[in-house]
């Protein structure tokens, strides 16, 4: 034991199932740096390679359809897995989700034409979108509670590792026909995963809920390294309250929807979950944490951070500090893993919005005016506000809001929203440059100011909980 209830046990549970985020993380960058090279070749270098098309030449629009497709994959995943999780569990559901993320990069890295680079492209969005829905509500469910937050972090720290080493592979693969490894390097990870997930127990809040109760304290006690394990399995039974309030018949409820699926209190879908009172107001500030998080423009400041610092620096330098950029997003989700338990949801939350809010309007201005370095130090700043808070919280507060019932649910319409605001703000944001230039970033900062007062009003503190 570690102390305070994690283990080596625990740790490394999360460790393996966090392989899924970490994936999820690559694929959303795999395209991005080996772009000239895919699209077109190098015209001394030869057709083929190995029987393969050196490259796959195709227009921008195509190219920004293969990698936004990515998007609409992940739109689907995440509205199954709330099925996949109730179906075959946490720790099943997070195993059967890796045939996405082998199939997707196979076909990608064995692409003869954009339309499988496509295909390739949508299956392996598929497995990212459930991959974000059902690790959380993993890493909570194995978590202690004096810890949850921290643990639960673990999956937005696995997300943009996965997204650091895609610049990292992207920028040594980027040459010849080695995209086909960058892109393929998805498929060891899956296949890996697999290995793994072998020693990983499953979450035993949920075998406790099916009923299999035997079962569930053998996995507590090996997760908290102690043999008494009553006080916190009182606590699933009778959901937080005293046990004398404790109702037999919520129970059996709980139970029997992991068999039969027959209990109208258990059977929590993302069909009905907004027409349970007790589930509405959650279910809509999820809906707008996720879906807030795209409204802030985070993903059009990492695709409008290489032009800006190319304006400065030869393109070899404002790669590396583009990778930078990486560095500091790793940098400040660890550090808000460190701090999460003792600080609370509520306050990184909020801070983190209120430089955002900042940092952004700075960014806007110093564009306009042609201010390429402070533009650069606006950049830094924006990355540097969002990892610790506005990044990890949503994804924390998707576990925390819910009980376990609706969990899978809830988390599934949180994730939905997130995609449905990424491929808004991806197809509307250059469109929106082009006819008002750098003010398209004071759309993000009224935005930002939205949700932030909604979030200072109606969002809830649920350390501890």
């Amino acid at each position: 034991s570690l102390g305070g209830g994690v283990t080596w046990a625990c740790l490394g549970g999360a460790a393996i199932m966090c392989i899924s985020p970490l994936q999820y993380g690559y694929h959303i960058a795999e395209l991005n740096t080996p772009k000239g090279i895919i699209t077109g070749c190098d015209q001394h270098a030869p057709v083929q390679w190995r029987s393969l098309p050196l490259c796959l030449p195709m227009s921008d629009a195509m190219y920004s359809l293969a990698t936004s497709v990515f998007a609409v994959g992940g739109l689907v995943g995440s509205l199954v897995a709330g099925w996949m999780t109730e179906r075959w569990g946490r720790r099943g559901a997070l195993i059967y989700n890796n045939v996405p993320f082998i199939v997707g990069p196979l076909l990608m890295a064995l692409a003869v034409s954009p339309a499988m680079l496509a295909v390739g492209r949508f299956i392996s969005g598929v497995g990212a979108g459930a991959a974000v829905v059902i690790t959380p509500l993993y890493l909570s469910e194995i978590a202690p509670v004096k810890y949850r937050g921290t643990l639960n972090l673990l999956n937005q720290l696995s997300i943009v590792l996965g997204i650091l080493a895609a610049m990292i592979v992207g920028m040594l693969a980027n040459r010849g026909p080695y995209w086909r490894v960058s892109v393929g390097v998805g498929l060891i990870l899956a296949c890996l995963h697999l290995l793994l997930a072998a020693f990983a127990p499953e979450s035993p809040r949920y075998l406790w809920r099916c009923g299999r109760e035997a079962e569930a304290r053998t996995i507590l006690r090996r997760l908290r390294g102690v043999a008494d394990v009553d006080s916190e399995t009182a606590a699933w039974r009778t959901g937080g309250r005293s046990p004398r309030l404790a109702s037999s018949q919520r129970l059996e409820a709980e139970q029997s929807a992991c068999s039969d699926g027959s209990s109208e209190e258990a059977s929590v879908t993302i069909f009905n979950i907004f027409r349970i009172a007790r589930y509405r107001r959650p279910w809509l500030l999820v809906l707008l944490l996720h879906f807030g998080q795209q409204l802030s423009g985070i993903n059009t400041v990492f695709f409008f951070s290489s032009s800006v610092l190319e304006k400065m620096f030869s393109s070899e330098l404002s790669s590396i500090l583009t990778m930078l950029i990486g560095v500091l997003n790793v940098l400040g989700t660890a550090f808000a893993a460190l701090i999460v338990d003792r600080f609370g949801r509520r306050p990184l939350l909020l801070s983190s919005i209120g430089g955002m809010v900042v940092s952004v309007a700075l960014l806007g201005v110093s564009l306009g005016l042609g201010l390429n370095i402070l533009a650069a130090v606006s950049l830094y700043l924006v990355v540097v506000s969002f990892a610790p808070g506005f990044g990890p919280v949503p994804f924390l507060l998707g576990t925390e809001l819910f009980d376990v019932r609706a969990a899978g649910a809830g988390g599934s319409w949180g994730l939905a929203a997130n995609w449905i605001g990424t491929f808004i703000v991806a197809t509307l944001f250059l469109p929106l440059l082009n006819m008002v230039g750098e003010w398209v970033f004071a759309v993000f900062v009224v935005a930002l100011l939205v949700v932030g007062v909604v979030f200072y009003s109606y969002i809830p503190e649920t350390k501890g909980r």
